[in-house]
C-alpha cells in the first residue's frame, strides 16, 4: 500500500536534507517533474500538491516519498533527531524531562525514542531507542529511556493505530508523538481549559484539543493507557493539565512537532493578551466559520509537516550532518 511518506511512485528522491540540492526526476506514473531544493521536494505538477491553493508560482511543494520503507526509517530517525535539537533551540528541554517518539515504517510495531539524559542539542539518529508498541519494552539500545516515554508512547501508538495512508490505517491513527515541558504550554495546563480562538494560529487546533486530568506521575503502561483513552481520532494535542502538552503527528513527526511549537506560541499569546485586558474588556473571538475554514487551511497533516521545513533546515545547517551519525 502506498502513501505520501512511503513509496507512491518508486524513481522519486528521498529527501536527505542536502541544502541547495535540486535534481529533477522522471515520475514513475506521469510526466511531471519533481525536485528538492533544501529538505523538502517541489513540483511542476500544481495539481498533485496538498498546497496548490495556498501557493503561487510555477511550482508547488509536496510532501516527501521514498524508494522503500528502509529509507523512510533513515528519514524519520533522522527527522526525529532535528526534532529534538529545534526543541532544545526553542527553550522546550528541561532537565531530563521530555520524550519525542516516531512510528518505524518496517517494523510498524515498534518505535524509536529518546534516551533519558541524552541532551536534546546533541540528538543522532544513531542514539534513538527502538521500543515494541504492545508494552514499551526495548528492543534495541543500551541506554535506558523515561519509564513516562515507554508508557505513554506505547499505549497511544498501540491504542489509536497506524496513520493515514498506512497498511490498516485510518486518519485517526498515530505516526508521532511529542512530549515536552515548554514554559508558557505548562503554565496553560494549570487554567482548565483549551485555547481561545483569539489569533489565526489558534484556529489550527479548533475543536482538537483534549483536556487530560493530572493523575500524578506516569510509571507504568495503565496511566499510559489512562491518558490515551482521552485522545480522540480528531485531536492534535492532548493538554496534560498541571503537566503540559503531548502533541500527535498523524503523518510525520515534524508534523508533531509543528503542532508542539505552535501550541507553545499560542498559548504565549493568550497568557500576554489575557494580562493585557483592561477592566470590563474582553477578546475579540474570530467568527466559526472563518476559524473553520482557517483551520482546514492551516491545520492539516500536510501543513503541520511543511511548517517544521524551515527549522529543519536550519538545523541542518547549525547540525552540520552530526544528526545523521
Amino acid at each position: 500500500m502506498t502513501s505520501s511518506l512511503q513509496y507512491v511512485f518508486r524513481t522519486t528522491l528521498a529527501i536527505r536534507g542536502a541544502t541547495g540540492l535540486t535534481r529533477a526526476i522522471k515520475s514513475a506514473s506521469n510526466s511531471r517533474q519533481v525536485h528538492t531544493a533544501s529538505n523538502f521536494p517541489y513540483t511542476t505538477d500544481i495539481s498533485s500538491s496538498p498546497f496548490a491553493s495556498i501557493q503561487r508560482g510555477k511550482t508547488r511543494s509536496i510532501m516527501p516519498t521514498f524508494s522503500s520503507m528502509e529509507e523512510e526509517r533513515i528519514y524519520r530517525k533522522e527527522h526525529l533527531a532535528l526534532a529534538f535539537r529545534i526543541l532544545h533551540r526553542y527553550g522546550f528541554a528541561e532537565g531530563v524531562a521530555g520524550h519525542c517518539s516516531v512510528r518505524d515504517p518496517v517494523q510498524p510495531d515498534t518505535f524509536w525514542v529518546n534516551p533519558q539524559g541524552k541532551s536534546f542539542a546533541r540528538m543522532r539518529q544513531s542514539d534513538l531507542i527502538q521500543c515494541r508498541v504492545e508494552d514499551g519494552e526495548i528492543l534495541k539500545g543500551e541506554l535506558p529511556v523515561d519509564a513516562s516515554a515507554t508508557s505513554i508512547h506505547s499505549q497511544m501508538y498501540k491504542a489509536a493505530g497506524r496513520g493515514r495512508g498506512q497498511e490498516g490505517g485510518s486518519e485517526g491513527g498515530v505516526e508521532s508523538l511529542v512530549h515536552v515541558h515548554s514554559p508558557y504550554t505548562k503554565a496553560f495546563s494549570s487554567l482548565n481549559r483549551s485555547l481561545s480562538m483569539i489569533s489565526q494560529d489558534a484556529c489550527a487546533f479548533y475543536e482538537q484539543q483534549a483536556l487530560v486530568p493530572f493523575a500524578g506521575g506516569v510509571f507504568d503502561n495503565q496511566e499510559g493507557a489512562r491518558i490515551a483513552s482521552f485522545i480522540r481520532s480528531h485531536h492534535k494535542v492532548a493538554i496534560l493539565q498541571n503537566h503540559g502538552l503531548l502533541s500527535v503527528g498523524r503523518l510525520s513527526i515534524d508534523e508533531a512537532a509543528w503542532w508542539q511549537i505552535s501550541f507553545e506560541m499560542c498559548a504565549k499569546a493568550e497568557i500576554l493578551a489575557s494580562s493585557s485586558l483592561h477592566p470590563k474588556e474582553t477578546f475579540v473571538f474570530a467568527e466559526k466559520n472563518n476559524i473553520i475554514d482557517t483551520r482546514n487551511e492551516i491545520g492539516t497533516s500536510e501543513m503541520g509537516w511543511f511548517c517544521l521545513a524551515a527549522y529543519v533546515e536550519e538545523e541542518e545547517w547549525h547540525s552540520k550532518g552530526e544528526h545523521k551519525l
